[in-house]
């Protein structure tokens, strides 16, 4: 049908062109089916049909033509646009990588924080239970849990710093929780005169064990211990 119309309008506006006449002298210029006629030559109705025919078939190619290259630009509009996804998609792949790395970090240098400080934790505890042992403490286990460890600090070297000085201050601020000197220790060279009798000294050392046991929950038996740890010093010194 269309082609129909097509080939009826163009046969109306060559007969309007050519004053309803068939000779096509205007047509002859510019178009080569034209010019195979000598100028002024008439043309029959069948001439006219394959002209226009022809006329017809170029104008369906060059439409033909026009959709390829139509269809050539929107696949490459379209291969562009997914190149483009493509592309933002690889983007926020590596950002989410990199976020991923980064907290994998994070979490790491926490790690060998907290394996730092249980490290560290260790080396003093070992260094004060030796120095509480030195100094003759009854309980190293006491000495850990009462011990102010805020003044004790490990250096770049691995050295502990200050755990002597806590352990003795704490030996003085709380003497019975250290076994008392004896003998020559005691008494300056001189043995003592006169020994206490052991059950004397037995129920003294109970009664300054139960003592400790309760100043661990309440401070306010600290000066029951004191006491009781003076008079079992007094004691062991006769």
């Amino acid at each position: 049908m269309e082609e129909r119309k097509l080939l009826r309008l163009n046969l109306q506006t060559f007969a309007e062109e050519n004053g309803g006449e068939q000779t096509t002298p205007a047509e002859a210029e510019n178009n080569p089916e034209l010019t195979e006629k000598p100028a002024g030559k008439t043309f029959t109705q069948e001439e006219m049909n394959e002209i226009l025919a022809k006329r017809l078939k170029r104008e369906k190619e060059k439409q033909a033509e026009l959709d390829e290259k139509l269809k050539k630009l929107e696949a490459y509009e379209q291969a562009e646009e997914e190149r483009k996804k493509a592309e933002m998609s690889e983007i926020e792949r590596l950002a989410a990588e990199r976020e991923e790395a980064a907290k994998k970090a994070e979490e790491a240098e926490e790690q060998a924080k907290k394996a730092q400080e249980a490290a560290n934790k260790r080396i003093v505890d070992t260094e004060i239970k030796s120095i509480a042992r030195a100094l003759n403490a009854n309980d190293l286990n006491d000495v850990l849990a009462l011990l102010d460890k805020s003044v004790i600090e490990v250096d770049e070297d691995g050295n502990v710093k200050g755990a002597e000085e806590a352990v003795k201050a704490l030996k003085e601020a709380k003497p019975w929780m250290f076994k008392p000197a004896i003998g020559a220790d005691a008494s300056g060279g001189s043995n003592p005169q006169k020994n206490p009798s052991i059950n004397e000294i037995s129920a003294k050392e109970k009664e300054l064990a139960e003592a400790k046991e309760k100043a661990l929950k309440d401070s306010r038996f600290m000066g029951a211990v004191t006491r009781i740890y003076n008079e079992l010093v007094a004691l062991k010194q006769k």
